[in-house]
């Protein structure tokens, strides 16, 4: 037992019967390989502990738990990120852990106003994870995935302390990396960046597309191609999701496809060239699960080949099937192989990538026995226990060999859906390799649920809070698909229309596409054929040649949520705050506010000072900023020198039902010390991340005191530079691509001590050929011109 005195206090603070628990062994972690960032006056520097836990000998699948005791006095919130279904994490602001189900990562505010992220670990020899006790408690506890002979093995939580809560769970993350490889971390600029073969463009799925009423055919994808190139919309990638397989009683039959999936095609093939060739696609995917289909492979149709076992699950919340269940599946000797047949048969069609669903269904499996023949009818013989362990880590290992051979190293060439396991995310596989070469994709949340109103809500705020650890990661959080349009609701053959409901009307389109655009992962659409709404698609992406591929304006990096997070009411319904999601761009950065309150609650708010804080640090209160709705197209001037974060609120902000706002927060760039003006690039203010659409800028000043100011866009749209300055320019004449703009084309916006420009750079698309960005050149003359 480690005597109280020994626990450093910040560690009681959040478990203060933590010293209870038998031959604990807590060590400081140092990551000192970080740039530490300015601290507020008064705040403690971050730490990170180790906490270890003597783990009994065991096999696979035996449990170690560790009672650590209730949450201390000190704690004034807690949000819980815990597994309610077996594939999925959901964040819940709640001091109360379920006792049935894996609660991955725990995030706590203390009364100090420090903020805490705690984190049990998973490695090969087990899988960490916290459940609650029937006396309240938090239980520790440690699933085998290893025998264990040895009273000396120990398992780690790691607990990183701070003052924000979006650098104590990157400081979390990286002390896991220092406790699994033992080594000082790994530094923060090696972590790759969040790119990968969708970035920047837009991708069509045909999951919630082809739902009732739209049967899921290839003619009917084709379908809603043609409806958005019809309306000026090119995705880059096609993504064929969940009813294009071989498949009868949930099993996978061949590596075939299914007849009425193809709809008079011969083969997958003739729809990836379709796609290709008359629409202008580069890249065509195929959904799978892990397992081949939903319920494993059909054995009679695929053990002349390759190995099978068989397999039964626990009753782990999640999937439809019961405890007990038992179906088919390849030989983690034989997996390789079968997934290197299926996708060099993908490949022979055109497929370059895959979406491997259903992943931390492998969690679920308690046995596993060698299939040594199986006969129609059901008569088999089974042969000897298989290890669930390494049917785990095979099948990982056998997508990604699969993927790298037959698609090739491309960042993003599968991404992994359904996959929220302990095992898969801090996994060696997949979210914590030894050496990160490239980040993979993952889902980030549950589904999109066109069809119930409630789910949005919670579907922003889940993705936003995820995001905050799952993008320090090795992977793209994928932010789901989404549909530009209303519900569509089936409706049965020969029976009249469905009911109209209020919440068809609800504007959850914009909602979503706004959020989109503070994410880092694909920028997927599911809409309906014919149904595409593309004046809100048009604030998500934009074009650079005429009839070119559309270019989706998002974050470079994942979006992150401050301490006002742990705010219990902001679920609630009622008039309250809104949740706030940031995202950094390279000139400032961008603040969303969603109205996710419940029923009809609305949002009275306010931008203060401790979000740009939040946002750029604490060194922007040297120079001035400015404050930009993409919504209202307001925009205020913020003075840093001398701010205090407590001041009133800045810029209102006022949001109805599914409501929400982006302000663009961007430096006020001084063209040279002796000059009476300064400018603030604004981005593409028509668009939602409207900083996304700068590619880069440069200023100079000639020795008459007139600036030039060139700015590149990846696209198209309304160009947005505000000058300030109580003696601002005389004249501003443009040109974009080193043509000149009309006045026409000029939109002059008096602004309290300034003047906002927009300049409209759509008409300098016709004819445009040449796939790069559109540079604009701006020259501010304080001086009239002839």
């Amino acid at each position: 037992m480690v005597d109280s005195t020994s626990v450093p206090p910040l560690i009681s603070s959040v478990f203060p019967s933590i010293h209870t628990i038998s031959e604990l062994v807590i060590t400081p972690l140092h990551a000192d390989d970080k740039e530490p960032e300015p601290k507020v006056p008064g705040s403690e520097e971050e730490v990170s502990y180790e906490i270890g836990f003597r783990l009994s000998p065991g096999r696979p699948g035996s449990v170690d738990e560790f009672n650590i005791g209730g949450f201390g006095n000190e704690v004034d919130a807690v949000i819980r990120l815990t597994r309610d279904k077996v594939y999925w994490i959901f964040p819940t602001i709640s001091s109360t852990l379920p006792s049935n189900v894996d609660t991955q990562i725990l995030l706590v505010r203390l009364r100090s106003g420090h903020a805490a992220a705690v984190l049990p670990l998973t490695t090969p020899l087990y899988m960490g994870t916290f459940r609650g006790s029937q006396f309240g408690t938090v239980v520790a506890r440690f699933e085998k995935d290893s025998k264990t002979n040895s009273s000396k093995t120990f398992a780690s939580v790691v607990v990183s302390f701070g003052s924000k809560i979006q650098d104590v769970v990157r400081n979390v993350v990286d002390s896991a990396r220092i406790v699994r490889f033992g080594k000082p971390g790994i530094p923060r600029q090696l972590l790759p960046a969040e790119n990968h073969i969708f970035t920047n463009t837009l991708t069509y799925c045909t999951w919630n597309s082809l739902h009732p009423p739209t049967l899921p055919t290839s003619n009917n994808a084709l379908a809603t191609l043609r409806y958005f190139a019809e309306n000026g919309i090119y995705p880059t990638s096609f993504l064929i999701d969940d009813a294009w397989q071989d498949y009868g009683n949930l099993r996978l039959q061949s590596f075939g496809s299914n007849p009425s999936f193809l709809d008079g095609m011969e083969h997958l093939g003739q729809l990836v060239e379709q796609a290709k060739t008359v629409y202008g696609v580069k890249r065509v995917g195929a959904w799978h699960t892990i397992q081949g289909y939903w319920c494993g492979v059909e054995p009679t149709n695929f053990i002349e080949k390759y190995r099978l076992v068989k397999v039964t699950k626990d009753g782990y919340p999640g999937p439809f099937e019961p405890a007990g269940f038992a179906y088919y599946i390849p030989h983690p000797e034989s997996v390789g192989a079968f997934f290197d047949d299926y996708y060099a048969t993908l490949a022979g069609h055109g497929i370059t990538f895959t979406k491997c669903d259903n992943m931390a269904s492998l969690d679920n499996l308690i046995t596993a026995v060698e299939v040594i023949s199986h006969h129609k009818g059901g008569r088999e013989t089974l042969g000897k226990p298989v290890d669930v362990p390494s049917i785990r880590h095979s099948y990982k290992m056998a997508i990604k060999n699969a993927a790298e051979k037959w698609f090739g190293s491309d960042e993003g060439n599968v991404i992994w859906c359904m996959e929220m396991s302990p095992r898969v995310l801090l996994g060696e596989e997949v979210g914590m390799p030894h050496s990160p070469s490239k980040r993979a994709i993952t889902r980030n949340s549950d589904d999109y649920y066109p069809d119930q109103p409630d789910s949005h809500r919670y579907h922003i705020f889940t993705n936003a809070v995820n995001a905050l650890f799952t993008s320090q990661l090795n992977v793209v959080p994928d932010l789901d698909m989404f549909q530009s349009h209303p519900y569509i609701r089936p409706q049965i053959d020969g029976t009249p229309p469905p009911a109209i409901q209020s919440s068809d009307d609800y504007e959850q389109a914009p909602f979503h596409a706004a959020m989109r655009a503070l994410g880092a992962g694909p920028v997927t659409l599911t809409d309906v054929p014919g149904k595409t709404d593309p004046t809100i698609l048009n604030k998500l992406i934009g074009s650079r040649t005429e009839g070119g591929r559309s270019v989706a304006l998002q974050a470079n990096a994942s979006p992150f949520v401050s301490n006002q997070v742990f705010d219990p009411s902001l679920l609630d319904g009622g008039v309250g705050k809104a949740l706030r999601v940031f995202s950094k761009s390279t000139v400032g950065g961008m603040i969303g506010f969603w109205n996710i309150r419940k029923s009809d609650g609305v949002v009275e708010d306010e931008v203060c000072l401790a979000d740009i804080d939040d946002l750029l640090g604490y060194s922007w209160k040297q120079e001035k900023v400015v404050l930009f709705s993409v919504m209202t197209q307001d925009l205020q001037v913020i003075e840093g020198q001398g701010a205090e974060s407590s001041n009133p609120g800045e810029m209102k902000i006022e949001l109805g039902p599914f409501g929400f706002d982006l302000i663009a927060v961007t430096p006020l760039l001084h063209v040279s010390p002796s000059s009476t003006f300064s400018v603030a690039i604004l981005g593409l203010v028509d668009k939602y991340n409207s900083l996304a659409g700068i590619s880069n800028h440069e200023i100079s000043e000639n020795q008459a005191g007139n600036a030039t100011l060139r700015i590149n866009y990846i696209c198209c749209g309304a160009a947005g530079i505000y000058v300030h300055g109580r003696n601002g320019p005389k004249s501003v004449r443009a040109s974009v691509d080193s043509k000149p703009v009309s006045d026409d084309d000029i939109q002059i916006i008096p602004q309290t001590g300034g003047h906002l420009y927009k300049i409209d750079l759509h008409s300098f698309l016709k004819g445009r050929v040449e796939d790069k960005p559109l540079s604009l050149e701006l020259q501010i003359s304080t001086t009239v011109q002839e």
